[in-house]
């Protein structure tokens, strides 16, 4: 669960989701806390940035349950250092599915040094997401080699965002949406646009798959002292530029309050592609397998 302005936001609902070191901060001559639910509150609530760095820095080292939510919503803060270690903590817990909340903020950021930090750390999950695929990621990006088990690749090709809520910036959270969720598929690794990658499949026949996406639908409404946001996408499955069929999926998230900030209504909105990319993409293994025979 997250919080946002006094305002409990529910998840999802699915309906089929370089190397800049963190700034250096003395240490605050204040009791700081040494566990995470201390540290969580510290994040939130202290008047400190100080503390909130230290808190931001020590989930993240600790890795406890609901420290990603945290952090993401951190990524907001008003003071840069904060912002800069909640993108580093970010990074070092290794959960991918942060990617999606780094990308977006990265398209409002206005610090080069958080810039520069929230890139890093998208970098260090995206290395992350090779080694689970079955990859060797290494410094060079060309070096990294496809698993033995690799039976198909995945190419994220362009994103569409025919609503216009939000424009380019909703077609970056499609974007990093599918590539977290396309992770997932048995048997596949996302090459995306890396041209080593792309050249070992070519040369171990490995068929590449293209996904295009679409956000058809992301609509708000109102249902009794709530706020819900639905969204729909799609993608074409082609190969060779040849169309071998279509992957669709839908998702509803909730806000348990009829007003919402401006950045709570985002964090729905996005939570609701999300998890609309997860319904398309779940249990797409085998289609994919055949669309590439």
């Amino acid at each position: 669960m997250a919080e946002d302005g006094g305002t409990r936001l529910s998840r999802r609902a699915a309906c089929a989701a370089i190397g800049l070191a963190v700034l250096s901060v003395s240490a605050p001559r204040i009791a700081l806390a040494q566990d995470p639910a201390g540290a969580l509150r510290d994040l939130s609530q202290s008047t400190d940035f100080r503390v909130r760095v230290s808190a931001a820095l020590y989930l993240g080292r600790t890795k406890p349950l609901g420290a990603r939510e945290a952090l993401e919503t951190a990524l907001a803060d008003t003071h840069p250092a904060v912002r800069v270690a909640a993108a580093s903590a970010l990074g070092a817990l290794g959960d991918q599915l942060a990617i999606t909340a780094l990308a977006r903020r990265l398209g409002s950021e206005s610090s080069a040094s958080v810039k520069a930090q929230i890139q890093s750390s998208i970098e260090q999950l995206r290395k992350g997401v090779a080694a689970d695929q079955g990859g060797t990621p290494q410094p060079d990006a060309s070096h990294r080699q496809l698993g033995p088990n690799t039976r198909y690749a995945v190419r994220l090709g362009v994103m569409r965002n025919p609503t216009g809520i939000r424009g380019e910036e909703m077609r970056n959270v499609l974007h990093e949406a599918a590539r977290a969720r396309a992770r997932f598929l048995k048997g596949a690794v996302v090459v995306d646009a890396d041209p080593a990658l792309i050249a070992q499949a070519v040369e171990r026949r490995i068929p590449i798959i293209t996904l295009d996406g679409s956000l058809m639908q992301l609509a708000e409404s109102r249902v009794a002292e709530s706020i819900q946001v639905q969204a729909r996408v799609e993608f074409a499955v082609t190969r060779e530029k040849i169309l071998k069929g279509t992957l669709s999926g839908a998702a509803t998230t909730f806000g348990s309050s009829p007003t919402l900030s401006d950045l709570g209504r985002r964090r729905l909105q996005d939570d609701a592609v999300d998890g609309a990319v997860e319904s398309a993409l779940r249990g797409a293994d085998q289609g994919l397998i055949v669309a590439g025979l």
